[in-house]
């Protein structure tokens, strides 16, 4: 029996140097064969010389040769038309057999120094500029001359726009859609953009010029030294990276997913029930008299007890955009001196949050790299080159948030007037498009930067109320029959049933806003807690409008 010819008998490209191709390949499969009994004794191995056999040093070389020939199997070696046989093997045969494979490994390890130290040559080289190779990323291209990286213009601008969509708050569907929709020419395949392409895109720190080298080691890719900067041209600032990479981080905290045609709901994975913190639910009850769309308590929806009281998700939105100052609504809708200040703070934490993040994520790797056999003192002087740097972005970020909040804290006009407020709550109400869903998406984006919880109380208070009076009643009985009719006679003041919404924010400022039921861009009272910046104590200001029926504030 002849194995030469059987395709699972080769091994193509799998290099004997290492023993991979014992370990990997063919070979290793067919003495596992062997070993098993499946190959049956006499059978022949045809190799074109014992160097494709093995390139290894002589030792574990030679255990191999003995353990396939002493397995019954006849070696043959076609290059000079020996053959090894268990039985018949002699003296010289196995002196033979020593120098060819000791040749062999000697050969194989001078190669690989050159191509080593070939590697090595290029890559201080490529730290001057110049390219390794002719691979590089999709939107670039070696020059004629091999001696730079030309930017595809078209391309990079597809891959500057997916950056700055994703830093506006889009998700991977969103933006893949929006790129197949247009027709936009994929960088691989023939089957459009997908998903899990534009995650590597925006992960990769070749748009701003990078490089990591890589070497092998058992197998895998591992990164080798310091990246470089500046082998590539950069194509995105950091800046933008960082936002994008943060605004990825909090879809993630956030929940991910399509959003509807014209990102439907807000405040997903935001808002929750006041009454029993479930998650709140939109709920699309079709059109007709009955019909539109509501939010309504999770527990409720489910039959769980809680109150089932619903909002009319339109008219919850309009009062939320339309008093909830700290979103500064119009930093993403008009261009404003102050708006453009706010927008341009913001975009800085952003990004500072965003390499934070990085920054941890390279650690994590660091420590991989340690696992994975790399140099000791090469993570350690990594780690504490990114520890030194954790803290710089920490400080520095600190410093950002507390000019954000001074800056929040002016006595700023939000709108100037009401007719104002119902124009910009209208445009972001329109039919679904891919503008207005890049509008509504930049403003969930924010809100899950902004908003630390958000509570909705349909129903006010009284739900509340009346679930204590049900639990005096049960632990006291009659002793507190006092207490009780009181708090009854309380809970049936209209007050009591007045609907509201709390959002408590990340710098610790807490918003209560009663809307009027009759009109949504009008409230009843708001409750606005903070640190007072001029005595650093906690305040709390309730906010009554002057005359309901003209201001809405």
């Amino acid at each position: 029996m002849s194995c030469a010819s059987h395709p699972d008998c080769r091994a193509i490209g799998i290099s004997a140097f290492k023993g991979a191709n014992v370990r990997e390949g063919a070979l290793g499969q067919f003495l596992a064969a062997v070993r098993a009994g499946s190959v049956e004794r006499d059978s022949y191995l045809l190799v074109e010389s014992l160097d494709r056999l093995s390139r290894e040093e002589i030792l574990p070389a030679h255990t191999l040769f003995l353990s396939i020939v002493q397995a019954g199997i006849n070696l043959v070696t076609l290059a000079d038309n020996r053959v090894y046989r268990a039985k018949t093997t002699n003296l010289v045969d196995m002196i033979t057999s020593l120098v060819i494979m000791e040749r062999a490994h000697e050969e194989s390890k001078t190669k690989s120094m050159r191509v080593g130290a070939a590697w090595k040559n290029k890559r201080k080289k490529a730290a001057e500029g110049q390219p390794m190779t002719a691979r590089c990323p999709a939107w670039l291209r070696l020059s004629v001359d091999r001696r730079s990286y030309e930017l595809i213009p078209e391309r990079v601008e597809i891959v500057r726009q997916i950056f700055a969509d994703s830093a506006a708050g889009l998700g991977m569907y969103s933006i893949t859609t929006r790129l197949n929709r247009a027709g936009v020419p994929a960088f691989e395949g023939k089957n459009g953009w997908h998903r899990s392409y534009l995650a590597k895109t925006l992960e990769n720190r070749a748009v701003l010029g990078e490089f990591q080298p890589h070497v092998k080691v058992d197998g895998k890719r591992v990164p080798e030294g310091e990246p470089i900067e500046g082998y590539y041209p950069a194509i995105i600032s950091e800046e933008l990276f960082f936002q994008a990479q943060h605004s990825r981080s909090q879809r993630k905290l956030g929940g991910a997913g399509r959003k509807g045609p014209g990102y439907t709901n807000l405040f997903t994975g935001l808002a929750r029930c006041a009454y029993c913190h479930s998650t709140v639910a939109y709920e699309n009850k079709g059109s007709g008299t009955r019909g539109g769309t509501y939010l309504v308590c999770g527990n409720a929806q489910r039959g769980r007890g809680c109150s089932a009281t619903r909002w009319r998700y339109q008219d919850f939105e309009a009062s939320f955009l339309a008093f909830v100052q700290e979103l500064d609504l119009e930093s993403i809708l008009n261009a404003t001196e102050d708006a453009e200040k706010r927008k341009r703070l913001e975009g800085e934490v952003s990004a500072l949050r965003g390499e934070l993040s990085s920054v941890s994520d390279l650690m994590e790797k660091t420590y991989a790299v340690l696992s994975a056999g790399g140099s000791p003192e090469f993570v350690a002087g990594k780690l504490n080159e990114l520890t030194a740097r954790q803290t710089v972005l920490r400080e520095h970020l600190a410093s950002k948030e507390a000019e954000q909040r001074d800056f929040g804290g002016r006595d700023l006009r939000f709108y100037t007037s009401r007719e104002e407020i119902k124009e910009l709550v209208k445009k972001l109400q329109l039919p679904p498009s891919e503008e207005l869903y890049k509008l509504r998406a930049q403003i969930a984006s924010r809100l899950k930067v902004l908003v630390e919880t958000l509570l909705i109380a349909p129903q006010g208070a009284l739900p509340a109320m009346q679930r204590t009076i049900q639990e005096l009643q049960k632990i006291t009985g009659e002793e507190a029959d006092d207490v009780v009719a009181h708090m009854q006679q309380v809970a049936v003041h209209p007050d009591q049933s007045r609907r509201y919404f709390a959002v408590g924010f990340r710098d610790a400022a807490v918003r209560a806003v009663f809307p009027a039921y009759d009109d949504p861009l009008r409230f009843d009272k708001q409750i606005i807690a903070g640190d007072s910046a001029s005595e650093g104590e906690h305040s709390i200001d309730v906010v009554e409008p002057p005359d309901r029926r003209t201001s809405i504030f």
